[in-house]
């Protein structure tokens, strides 16, 4: 007996939804007797694309611990072994800096060839600039290429800039302070406040503001955030009476840059002009000192006179004695002269051997005695018993302090002090940034003896502080002069 199939039953509600589905798929044009097909994924066919490390962003100087993975595309979207992919930093270095992945050599420019899966790779590092850094990813074969950014945020704060770092100013004046705090490289710091505390001046939300004062000041601003410490400073200097040499011309002005007077002009570039407090007239030379200098005397409102304009030799190189009742000179480069401020008592003092071009005598400020370079030494001359004596020790440029105990001395580039019995040399401060110092004059002090005014070639005259080095601009006076002293 065969067994026969056996049947589900099916229920006449169930049978009639089914015919009544089946009619309107039909209906709806669902009869086709097409099989249905899955719909095709779309081709990727970017030729580079960032699998991962795109985007990152941290500290200056940080290596990324996410490598940047790219893939490569031909044209038709497959995947490219093989390719020689290029990682360049675009800003250079400083920025982004980039490395084969197998080792910590960071440069601004990597290649690297695509593995089986056409994906090449690149460790990054941060540079010191906090700022978007750049990288192209290029595929030469394929004449492709992209850029993609990360971000470079500041690292900790750990110094100020400070500008002006030094400066002068009159008294009761005021100025503006900037203050950044910054991380080891230099990027701004924003978050980071600092607070200040002065001594000498005020610090207000206007700026630094001094006080009145008959004398130079030295004030102090001291600049602090959570450990980190800097400071700047400021003098405060009064109205100073000065004569320079501006434009081949005499010129007397106050060292804030006001009351500017030309006494004399001149075809030269040398002119030495000296003055003191004691007389309103001033000495100066035209010519050459070894064979036809002149000296000349000259007052406000007045005509250069010849100081002595029976002379056949060259003179040159003339300094007023404090009382301004002597004036000593050169004479052929070879010997020391005085002669009185109205051309009397010409008086031969003693010879010496020039060490360079200029060579201008030193009055001590007593009167009693006038010292000159001579050789690798400075000659000493006493006026009173007419004897010298000879400071070994090389000083470039003589000059003599206010209380007569030091020299201060240049050569090329550098200041130093020494006493004037030869010892305690010390260097004060090297001016190489400062543009070279004037090399036909020597430094002069102020009148309290705290700092030095040297004339330099890139910043005009500046104050150079004698016990720390610090250089401070005479702003007011501008620039394009030489041979600036005081009046005193």
């Amino acid at each position: 007996m065969t067994a026969q199939p056996r049947r589900v039953p099916v229920s006449l509600r169930t049978l009639c939804c089914s015919l009544l589905v089946a009619a309107m798929t039909y209906a709806c044009g669902g009869g086709s007797d097409s099989p249905t097909q899955p719909e095709k994924p779309a081709v990727d066919r970017t030729p580079i694309k960032v699998v991962a490390g795109a985007g990152q962003s941290d500290t200056i100087g940080t290596t990324l611990s996410q490598a940047l993975v790219v893939e490569v595309r031909d044209t038709s979207g497959t995947l490219l072994p093989g390719a020689t992919v290029r990682f360049t930093s675009i800003d250079g270095t400083g920025y982004l800096l980039v490395s084969p992945i197998d080792a910590q050599a960071f440069g601004n420019f990597v290649s690297n060839v695509s593995d089986a899966q056409g994906r090449a790779k690149t460790l990054l590092k941060l540079g010191s600039a906090a700022t978007a850094a750049k990288l192209e990813i290029a595929v030469p074969e394929l004449g492709v290429a992209d850029t993609i950014s990360f971000t470079v945020k500041p690292g900790l704060p750990a110094k100020f800039t400070i500008s002006p770092r030094d400066t002068t100013i009159l008294p009761g004046g005021s100025y503006t302070l900037k203050v950044q705090t910054t991380d080891r490289a230099s990027n701004p710091v924003s978050s980071a406040t600092p607070t200040f505390a002065a001594t000498g001046v005020t610090i207000t939300s206007a700026g630094v503001v001094t006080a009145g004062t008959s004398g130079l000041v030295r004030a102090r601003i001291d600049v602090t955030y959570q450990g980190i410490t800097d400071n700047a400073g400021v003098w405060v200097v009064p109205t100073l009476p000065m004569v320079i040499n501006k434009g081949q011309s005499v010129v007397r002005v106050n060292s804030d840059g006001s009351g500017a007077s030309t006494l004399a002009s001149s075809q030269d570039v040398s002119l030495s002009p000296s003055s003191v407090a004691a007389t309103p007239k001033v000495v100066f030379y035209q010519g050459d000192p070894g064979y036809s200098g002149t000296i000349w005397v000259v007052q406000p409102n007045g005509t250069p006179q010849r100081l002595n304009p029976t002379s056949t030799h060259g003179e040159g190189w003339p300094r007023l004695s404090k009382d301004g009742a002597w004036v000593y000179f050169t004479r052929d480069y070879k010997s020391l002269w005085r002669v009185k401020l109205d051309g009397t008592g010409l008086d031969s003092l003693t010879s010496f051997t020039p060490a360079r071009v200029y060579i201008a005598p030193t009055v001590s400020p007593d009167g009693g005695s006038v010292a000159i370079e001579d050789g690798t030494g400075v000659q000493i001359f006493n006026v009173t018993t007419r004897t010298s004596r000879t400071m070994s020790t090389t000083c470039g440029f003589p000059a003599y302090s206010p209380d007569g105990t030091s020299f201060a001395c240049t050569s090329g580039t550098t200041i130093s002090v020494v006493k004037t019995d030869g010892t305690g040399l010390r260097q004060v401060v090297n001016m190489s940034s400062y543009g070279g110092l004037d090399d036909l004059a020597s430094a002069d002090w102020t009148p309290d003896g705290t700092a030095l005014l040297v004339t330099t070639y890139g910043s005009g005259a500046v104050f150079v502080d004698v016990t720390t080095g610090a250089v401070f601009p005479l702003t007011g006076l501008g620039a394009g002069f030489i041979q600036a002293s005081f009046v005193r």
